[in-house]
């Protein structure tokens, strides 16, 4: 409990130095007093305990950003949100989507057997599969990310937290709106809604958006270029209100069609594996054919000619599966293709005045399918394609409300989850695998789970909150992998040759030198228990203090990228569940007449039997395992602030500090106390001003900027093996971003808005994601964030 001491030790040394503060933001006794109140920072409401509650009496470290928030610093999408939020670190997926990292504890892996380690609700609706979740940001009413474990009320895969995405629900008012959106890379985006009254008690809401954005990585060998984005969605929503009984129905398709982007390349090994079996049949090595651009934003481009590269013929031999079917992405560049279908029914019944029984039902597909040669280039290095397809089913049902005249606040119910996934890795021949390499694993998942949380107020400032949760999980998975030789002779033009790696699979071919495949299934399940104890005091009705200590779990499951048949076909390796006991303390305020709101909060974890992703190599393949290799402890703090020191101006802003730190290795395990805990930058910051002109007689005009600052991080990670553990060789830089936006409304009742709006303004070049020479690649490249971009948009409601 050193942790729990430790932060009530900070909230109480913050709760001193604000005390004068304090003690003259009290609620204002006089009408003035009140005017100048509703001039301060506006309330924010959360539903962080699963009910409607004011943000400074909420006893969880939250960022909340509104709709407005959203358009007024240009967040379109998650990736916007990176160093937005304070300990939340954004990683995009190269299979689409978006991974989220919470006081760093996240999973960056997509593969079939990876649980992501924060939940994301849509909607009250819980998404367990990264592919299509950043297809959301169009009519929505809030952003909120919750810190630290939030098992009780929310439970599936918190460990790090949550972030809940909410959209707007129909009203019984006919309103909507329209936007139309440009700038440069041929910029062109639209977005609306309609809410229409249908009958008593009955109103639905349609919902759009399109975007299509040229591409901003340039290609040296054509014209084209890399980084364009296609996306398209339309929501329906129906709600229905009849005496004690509501219904929503939600009914939305998302689709992406991408190029897939482009990685750009800063160095090349010529004695890595890759490379040398690539220069083995080609008279020019590799590196001197295609050495290092040096350029921001430029690859090589051209066309893809035949994929897999190690099919075609070289200069110096054919390959045995020359032109064969196994050219199947002959002539194609990079893609990403993203379909998502979602169903959602929640139903509320209020029994009595203080007693509501609600139901969320709801069911999800996803498919995601993408190509993503590495440097697309005429000869590629390396090729992948990978199709993912999930469908999910979420079924809660709860009882809540109040009693003794609302001292107690309770919520209790059931959740039952069912996931099944399939993942489809294929590069065909490639300059590693000459053979070609297929993966195929497939994942059906069932949890349960009953919960319960209470909060009691045990005066009316100082208010107790219990919770548990029981989670039971079961897995069963299948794996179909080859790549693998089968070492006999063959004939070719007259002479006998060698199966063998790698000149000799490659011209032998599959007909000549392919191999069984390996084949494993499992079938195992696990339980978790999830208690939470809380501690809040309302000091003054401007000053808040909480003390906090949650459990979070996730379960275990299997490596199913096999390198081998194992005894009886059993899956050999998995993994525990993993495990974090996290404290936290906070303070929130309201201060000067609530012309500011500053919020404090730490935390300590306690993080055990981590389900670390480690490079392992297996049969000569680099692949990705999971292990429960180790302990660790993290340490950190959140400050966030919105200031509103006269009507007109607003000033919002956060900043956090992380600090990992292994305690523990399992002796054999491939990581060391040296090794990252995780990807996280050790700090991030944000802050955004606006301020209201008047213009004329009734026009308005409110320019905003934002600044958003990421701390370097870890990557470039090694292989690691039991005598030398897994290192990162190199860290994402730190950097910081400036955006702008410019708004003009002719008068406070028009209903046209006219915007001119900039980010990345100072076109600085940040790597969002880097590999190294990970696995013998050969090729160090990164994944680059959006250059400056700019352009103007027009707005009508009605």
């Amino acid at each position: 409990m050193r942790g729990l001491r430790g932060i009530m030790a900070l909230s109480t040394s913050v709760v001193a130095l604000m005390g004068c503060d304090a003690a003259f933001a009290q609620a204002p006794a006089d009408p003035a007093a009140a005017a100048a109140e509703d001039d301060g920072v506006p309330t924010v409401i959360v539903t962080a305990r699963r009910r409607d509650e004011s943000l400074q009496t909420t006893p969880v470290s939250i960022t909340v950003l509104s709709g407005d928030n959203l358009i007024e610093q240009n967040v379109r999408n998650f990736a916007d949100l990176r160093g937005r939020v304070s300990n939340l670190e954004i990683t995009p997926m190269l299979s689409g989507g978006t991974s989220f990292t919470i006081r760093g504890v996240g999973q960056t892996s997509a593969q079939v057997n990876s649980d992501s380690k924060a939940g994301f609700y849509v909607d009250e609706m819980y998404v367990s599969r990264q592919e299509g979740n950043d297809l959301y940001f169009y009519d929505i009413d809030s952003v909120q990310v919750l810190k630290g474990p939030q098992g009780t009320l929310f439970g599936k895969n918190t460990t790090a937290g949550a972030v809940l995405l909410t959209t707007k629900r129909p009203t019984d008012e006919f309103e909507g709106y329209l936007n139309v959106r440009g700038g440069r890379f041929a910029r062109f985006e639209t977005e609306g809604a309609i809410n229409l009254p249908v009958a008593e008690g009955i109103a639905a809401r349609f919902s759009f958006r399109t975007q299509n954005v040229k591409g901003y990585i340039d290609h040296l060998l054509d014209d084209g270029e890399s980084g364009n984005v296609n996306n398209k969605s339309a929501r329906l929503q129906l709600r229905g209100e009849d005496g004690p009984l509501k219904i929503d129905i939600l009914g939305e398709y998302n689709t992406q069609s991408t190029d897939g982007g482009a990685t750009i390349p800063v160095g090349c090994l010529s004695t890595a594996s890759y490379v040398r079996n690539y220069d083995s049949l080609h008279s020019v090595p590799f590196c001197d054919a295609y050495p290092v651009i040096g350029k921001d934003y430029t690859v090589y481009g051209g066309a893809t000619l035949t994929i897999p590269t190690s099919s075609v013929i070289t200069d110096r031999a054919v390959g045995g599966d020359a032109n064969s079917d196994l050219t199947r992405q002959a002539g194609k560049g990079p893609y990403n293709d993203t379909d998502v279908y979602t169903l959602n029914v929640r139903g509320a019944y209020d029994l009595t005045d203080t007693l509501t029984l609600r139901s969320i039902s709801a069911f999800r597909r996803n498919t995601a399918s993408f190509y993503t040669p590495t440097l697309h280039a005429p000869n590629d290095i390396y090729a992948e394609n990978d199709y993912t397809k999930t469908t999910q089913f979420t079924q809660e049902v709860t009882l809540g409300g109040s009693a003794f005249d609302e001292r107690l606040q309770f919520l209790a119910g059931g959740f039952y989850f069912y996931q099944n996934t399939r993942f489809l890795q294929d590069t065909g021949p490639d300059w590693i695998d000459p053979l070609g390499y297929v993966y195929d694993g497939r994942l059906k998942y069932q949890s349960y789970a009953a919960f319960v949380q209470a909060s009691f107020k045990i005066t009316p400032q100082l208010e107790f909150t219990a919770g548990a949760r029981y989670t039971w999980d079961d897995k069963k998975g299948s794996s179909y992998v080859f790549y693998a030789g089968n070492g006999r002779t063959y004939v070719r033009d007259g002479q006998v040759l060698q199966c063998g790696y790698f000149i000799g699979d490659f011209i032998g071919g599959i007909t000549n030198c392919g191999g069984d495949p390996f084949t494993a299934q499992g079938k195992d399940s696990w339980d978790g228990f999830d208690p939470k104890f809380q501690l809040s005091y309302e000091v003054t009705p401007t000053l808040f203090v909480y003390a906090t200590a949650a459990h979070g779990y996730n379960s275990g499951g299997f490596n199913q990228q096999i390198g081998a048949t194992p005894p009886g076909g059993v899956y050999a390796s998995t993994y525990n569940p993993e495990k974090l006991w996290s404290y936290e303390g906070g303070v929130k305020t309201d201060l000067f007449d609530r012309r500011l709101q500053l919020n404090v909060s730490g935390f300590y974890q306690d993080y055990s039997d981590i389900q670390s992703t480690v490079l392992v190599t297996i049969g000569g393949i680099t692949t990705r395992q999971f292990a429960t290799a180790a302990s660790a402890r993290e340490t950190g703090f959140e400050v966030e602030f919105t200031a509103r020191p006269v009507p007109e101006l607003t000033i919002r802003g956060n900043g956090s500090y992380l600090h990992q730190k292994y305690t523990k290795i399992v002796p054999g395990a491939l990581i060391g106390l040296d090794t990252p805990v995780n990807s996280a930058p050790k700090y991030q910051f944000s802050a955004a001003v606006s301020y209201d002109f008047a213009v004329g007689s009734d026009g308005r005009l409110t320019p905003t900027v934002d600044v958003r600052g990421i701390g370097k991080k870890p990557a470039c990670y090694t292989t690691g093996t039991p005598t030398v553990p897994q290192a990162a060789t190199c860290n994402l830089p730190a950097y910081a971003l400036v955006g702008a936006r410019l708004d003009y409304s002719p008068s406070p009742d028009s209903p046209w808005t006219i915007a001119l709006w900039g980010t990345n303004l100072f076109d600085k070049v940040t790597q969002l994601a880097r590999t190294g020479y990970t696995g013998g690649m050969g090729v160090d490249r990164y994944t680059p964030g959006r250059p400056l971009e700019f352009g103007a948009e027009l707005s009508v409601r009605f």
